[in-house]
Protein backbone atom coordinates (compact mmCIF):
# COMPACT_ATOMS: atom_id res chain seq x y z
CA UNK A 1 0.00 0.00 0.00
CA UNK A 2 1.48 3.31 -1.03
CA UNK A 3 1.36 6.43 1.33
CA UNK A 4 -2.06 8.78 0.97
CA UNK A 5 -1.51 12.00 0.16
CA UNK A 6 -5.01 12.99 1.53
CA UNK A 7 -7.16 11.54 4.01
CA UNK A 8 -10.02 9.16 3.24
CA UNK A 9 -12.63 10.35 5.28
CA UNK A 10 -14.07 13.82 4.96
CA UNK A 11 -13.39 15.96 8.30
CA UNK A 12 -16.35 17.98 9.80
CA UNK A 13 -14.29 18.48 13.10
CA UNK A 14 -10.90 18.99 14.22
CA UNK A 15 -9.79 18.64 17.91
CA UNK A 16 -5.78 19.36 18.67
CA UNK A 17 -3.99 17.70 21.32
CA UNK A 18 -2.89 20.20 23.76
CA UNK A 19 1.27 19.02 22.79
CA UNK A 20 0.45 19.71 19.30
CA UNK A 21 -0.86 22.65 19.28
CA UNK A 22 1.83 23.85 21.58
CA UNK A 23 4.68 22.93 19.30
CA UNK A 24 2.88 24.98 16.37
CA UNK A 25 3.05 27.84 18.89
CA UNK A 26 6.50 27.47 19.78
CA UNK A 27 7.36 27.07 16.05
CA UNK A 28 5.38 30.40 15.27
CA UNK A 29 6.92 31.91 18.19
CA UNK A 30 10.56 30.85 17.07
CA UNK A 31 10.03 31.60 13.16
CA UNK A 32 8.01 35.12 13.32
CA UNK A 33 8.02 37.22 11.43
CA UNK A 34 8.55 34.51 8.65
CA UNK A 35 5.56 31.87 8.29
CA UNK A 36 6.27 28.80 9.95
CA UNK A 37 4.62 25.66 8.23
CA UNK A 38 3.93 22.12 8.40
CA UNK A 39 2.47 19.24 8.68
CA UNK A 40 -0.46 17.71 10.86
CA UNK A 41 -0.81 13.53 11.71
CA UNK A 42 -3.26 11.60 14.15
CA UNK A 43 -6.32 9.89 13.00
CA UNK A 44 -9.52 10.15 11.71
CA UNK A 45 -12.89 8.59 12.27
CA UNK A 46 -17.02 9.56 11.92
CA UNK A 47 -16.03 12.61 10.70
CA UNK A 48 -13.73 14.21 13.11
CA UNK A 49 -9.69 14.35 13.12
CA UNK A 50 -7.68 14.26 15.83
CA UNK A 51 -4.27 16.27 15.64
CA UNK A 52 -2.21 14.25 17.73
CA UNK A 53 1.23 15.42 16.25
CA UNK A 54 2.41 18.34 14.12
CA UNK A 55 5.93 18.62 12.31
CA UNK A 56 7.57 21.46 11.05
CA UNK A 57 8.77 22.23 7.38
CA UNK A 58 11.21 24.89 6.13
CA UNK A 59 9.26 28.01 4.68
CA UNK A 60 11.06 28.18 0.99
CA UNK A 61 9.93 31.47 0.48
CA UNK A 62 11.20 32.86 4.15
CA UNK A 63 8.44 35.48 4.06
CA UNK A 64 6.06 36.59 6.30
CA UNK A 65 3.21 36.82 3.94
CA UNK A 66 3.01 33.39 1.85
CA UNK A 67 4.98 29.71 2.26
CA UNK A 68 5.59 26.86 0.67
CA UNK A 69 7.61 23.75 1.34
CA UNK A 70 9.53 21.20 -0.50
CA UNK A 71 7.52 18.73 -1.68
CA UNK A 72 10.22 15.89 -0.99
CA UNK A 73 10.39 16.97 3.01
CA UNK A 74 6.39 17.08 2.92
CA UNK A 75 6.15 13.34 2.12
CA UNK A 76 8.87 11.86 3.78
CA UNK A 77 6.87 13.53 7.13
CA UNK A 78 3.82 11.82 5.96
CA UNK A 79 6.10 8.71 5.52
CA UNK A 80 6.87 8.80 8.85
CA UNK A 81 3.93 9.39 10.57
CA UNK A 82 2.24 6.76 8.67
CA UNK A 83 4.73 4.30 9.42
CA UNK A 84 4.54 5.25 13.28
CA UNK A 85 0.47 4.20 12.85
CA UNK A 86 -0.75 8.16 12.54
CA UNK A 87 -2.77 9.75 9.17
CA UNK A 88 -1.89 12.38 7.56
CA UNK A 89 -4.37 15.04 8.40
CA UNK A 90 -3.17 18.11 6.25
CA UNK A 91 -1.52 21.35 7.07
CA UNK A 92 -0.62 24.50 9.18
CA UNK A 93 0.92 27.36 8.58
CA UNK A 94 0.80 30.58 10.60
CA UNK A 95 -0.02 34.46 9.55
CA UNK A 96 1.20 37.43 11.01
CA UNK A 97 -2.52 38.87 11.09
CA UNK A 98 -4.94 39.70 14.10
CA UNK A 99 -7.34 36.98 12.66
CA UNK A 100 -6.90 33.50 11.68
CA UNK A 101 -7.88 34.29 7.58
CA UNK A 102 -6.91 32.15 4.52
CA UNK A 103 -5.11 34.54 2.20
CA UNK A 104 -6.07 34.32 -1.44
CA UNK A 105 -3.07 31.88 -2.00
CA UNK A 106 -4.18 29.77 0.54
CA UNK A 107 -7.42 28.95 -0.87
CA UNK A 108 -5.96 28.34 -3.98
CA UNK A 109 -3.53 26.45 -3.40
CA UNK A 110 -5.75 24.27 -1.33
CA UNK A 111 -7.38 23.20 -4.34
CA UNK A 112 -4.66 20.77 -4.94
CA UNK A 113 -4.96 18.63 -2.01
CA UNK A 114 -8.98 18.92 -1.40
CA UNK A 115 -9.10 16.67 1.31
CA UNK A 116 -6.60 18.08 3.35
CA UNK A 117 -7.60 20.62 6.45
CA UNK A 118 -5.80 23.75 6.90
CA UNK A 119 -4.93 25.20 9.91
CA UNK A 120 -4.17 28.88 10.30
CA UNK A 121 -2.78 30.23 13.66
CA UNK A 122 -3.26 34.05 13.65
CA UNK A 123 -0.05 34.97 15.90
CA UNK A 124 1.68 37.86 16.98
CA UNK A 125 4.19 38.33 20.01
CA UNK A 126 2.03 39.63 22.97
CA UNK A 127 -1.22 38.85 21.50
CA UNK A 128 -3.20 35.41 22.33
CA UNK A 129 -2.71 33.37 19.02
CA UNK A 130 -6.00 32.66 17.11
CA UNK A 131 -6.67 29.27 15.51
CA UNK A 132 -9.30 28.40 12.45
CA UNK A 133 -9.07 25.20 10.36
CA UNK A 134 -10.10 25.14 6.64
CA UNK A 135 -11.26 22.45 3.99
CA UNK A 136 -12.82 22.13 0.94
CA UNK A 137 -16.68 21.56 0.89
CA UNK A 138 -18.02 18.50 0.03
CA UNK A 139 -18.82 19.48 -3.13
CA UNK A 140 -15.49 21.13 -4.09
CA UNK A 141 -17.30 24.49 -4.85
CA UNK A 142 -15.94 26.40 -1.21
CA UNK A 143 -14.37 26.52 1.67
CA UNK A 144 -15.53 24.93 4.56
CA UNK A 145 -14.43 26.75 8.03
CA UNK A 146 -14.61 23.81 11.08
CA UNK A 147 -15.00 23.98 14.69
CA UNK A 148 -12.01 23.28 16.18
CA UNK A 149 -11.22 22.53 19.87
CA UNK A 150 -7.78 22.21 21.33
CA UNK A 151 -7.99 19.75 24.34
CA UNK A 152 -6.61 19.67 27.14
CA UNK A 153 -3.77 17.26 29.04
CA UNK A 154 -5.47 15.80 32.37
CA UNK A 155 -2.20 13.69 34.24
CA UNK A 156 -3.45 11.67 36.89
Amino acid sequence: MGVSIQPFERVYRLVIRREAYDYMLREAEREYPIEACGVLAGSIAGGVAVVEEAASMKNLLASNRAFWFDAKEWMRLIMEFESRGLEYIGLYHTHDRPEPLLSLSDRHRMLECPGEVWVVIAYRPHHKPRIAAYRIDDYGSSILRLPVVVEHVHLP
